[in-house]
């Protein structure tokens, strides 16, 4: 990675990191007071990394969008290379994903040693109780790939204009819902649900293969579409 890509991204993690000070405490307050007050099995059963993954992935998504509607333009009007800005946004993200999940991992993980009825029933994932890497690193994934979405969905909006960028919209349906189909995370899937698709989930392996392939394609996808988005003048 260049100087300036490495620039771009120690930039805009510092900014997204201004977010996440204030999403991550609202997101463990939520948590807490739901595991609390409401006596609900599926809540009480969730762990803090779990539920704060099913809003991570919204987060992620909306941090995406942005990259490209108000960072890209900004940064190649300053001088940035469309491919330092590539490099910058997309360091910048897998910095943001580590970050938000590995942070919230160690907190569960501190949870968990606490014998309390509160959290007597908590499941860490629906990979198993005892998969923190595992279930760390598909979390990892996932953030990624509704980052890459949003990403694509914000690129295809700034330089296609409407048509293009609503079907970026249905590509990032369909992607996001295969990526729910394998893992069954119970993320959104909104095609998967409206044809009542559903299949056993595959081996672990098969699932993280394919969930890394669909975010490789993904980030490819926008990086096709940046590098060559003309800038327009306000």
């Amino acid at each position: 990675m260049s100087e300036t890509g490495k620039k771009i991204a120690f930039d805009l993690y510092s900014i997204q990191m201004k977010w996440v000070a204030w999403y991550l405490p609202i997101v463990y307050i939520a948590y807490f007071a739901l595991v609390w007050f409401l006596n609900e099995p599926e809540i009480q059963s969730m762990s803090l990394l779990t539920f704060t993954f099913h809003t991570a992935t919204i987060f992620m998504l909306v941090c995406g969008i942005l990259s490209s509607t108000v960072f890209l333009p900004v940064f190649v009007k300053h001088g940035v290379s469309r491919k330092s800005y590539f490099q910058g946004s997309f360091f910048s993200a897998i910095s943001l994903a580590i970050t938000i999940i590995g942070v919230t991992a160690i907190l569960s993980g501190g949870l968990s040693l606490f014998e309390t009825n509160i959290f007597k029933d908590v499941v860490l994932s629906s990979l198993g109780p005892n998969s923190w890497l595992l279930t760390s690193i598909t979390y990892f994934i996932s953030v990624m790939i509704y980052y890459s979405v949003g990403w694509l969905i914000g690129t295809a909006f700034y330089r296609y204009g409407g048509p293009g960028g609503f079907i970026s919209i249905v590509v990032a349906l369909i992607t996001v819902s295969l990526n729910d189909l394998l893992w069954e995370f119970g993320t959104p899937k909104p095609f998967m649900g409206l044809l009542n698709v559903s299949f056993p989930a595959p081996h672990v392996a098969i699932s993280l293969a394919v969930s890394i392939v669909i975010a490789t394609i993904s980030i490819v996808s926008v990086y096709k579409i940046v590098k060559d988005t003309p800038i327009k003048v306000v």
